[in-house]
């Protein structure tokens, strides 16, 4: 289906990108004052709840920004290849080419990074709550929902749904999602960023479905948390 042009550098749409943002991140440093394990989580499902505010003014639903299951054997292989190909292009271009290069520039995570993850360590079941509540409803399906699917999209409004458009989107949702994890210092923001260019990129090839992208996030998310706790927090 052909989309629409919109008007693009319209204020109206970038002021509803700022405040859901502005909604999330205030949320988030509220709860991360008050020490709740979580509180990105939570920042991030406010966000969406403000999103879904905005959207349905517009008449516009989640399912049309890609939120849907695959239909039938194919489409689900399809989705499924997409999202282990992610997973994979993921940790090469991390293990192989973007960590050598920030260790060849000093460029570490702070120490304390890790030090969020220790409560669970040697509780199983601390663990798989954690895995369930925060990484895979909280990140995974979270902030796909609101980085992909919401953010992505609505900057595309902003700038323009040509070639150019979409990279600027791209590039500028990917330079958020990198500030939003400024805490792991340099290393973390530019890990981050890439790794949203990289779901970004996934996304709008899969012509904007977000459940590979979902997957791949939940995944890789798991291999590094488990690898966490089986090592006992050597792994970060």
């Amino acid at each position: 289906m052909k989309e629409t042009p919109k008007q693009t550098y319209n204020p109206k749409v970038l002021l509803e990108i700022v405040l859901v943002l502005a909604l999330m991140i205030g949320v988030k440093s509220i709860f991360d004052y008050l020490g709740v394990n979580g509180a990105g989580s939570i920042g991030i499902w406010s966000g969406i709840v403000a999103a879904t505010m905005f959207m349905k003014k517009e008449g516009i639903k989640w399912k049309d920004l890609g939120f849907f299951l695959p239909k039938g054997r194919r489409d689900w292989l399809i989705n499924l290849g997409l999202a282990f190909l992610t997973v994979i292009i993921v940790f090469l271009v991390m293990g192989l080419i973007l960590d050598p290069i920030l260790s060849y520039y000093g460029l570490e995570k702070p120490t304390d990074v890790a030090s969020r993850f220790q409560f669970f360590l040697g509780k199983p079941l601390y663990f798989i709550l954690y895995l369930i509540t925060v990484v895979w409803i909280g990140a995974a399906l979270g902030e796909e929902l609101l980085m992909r699917g919401f953010l992505l999209n609505r900057l595309s409004d902003f700038f323009g749904k040509s070639k150019f458009g979409w990279v600027v989107s791209l590039l500028v949702h990917a330079a958020f999602f990198g500030m939003l994890h400024s805490y792991q210092g340099l290393a973390g923001i530019i890990t981050t960023a890439f790794i949203a260019l990289v779901f970004g990129t996934v996304y709008l090839v899969a012509k904007k479905r977000l459940f590979p992208v979902i997957i791949a996030h939940m995944v890789i998310n798991t291999i590094s948390l488990t690898a966490f706790y089986l090592t006992g927090g050597v792994v970060n």
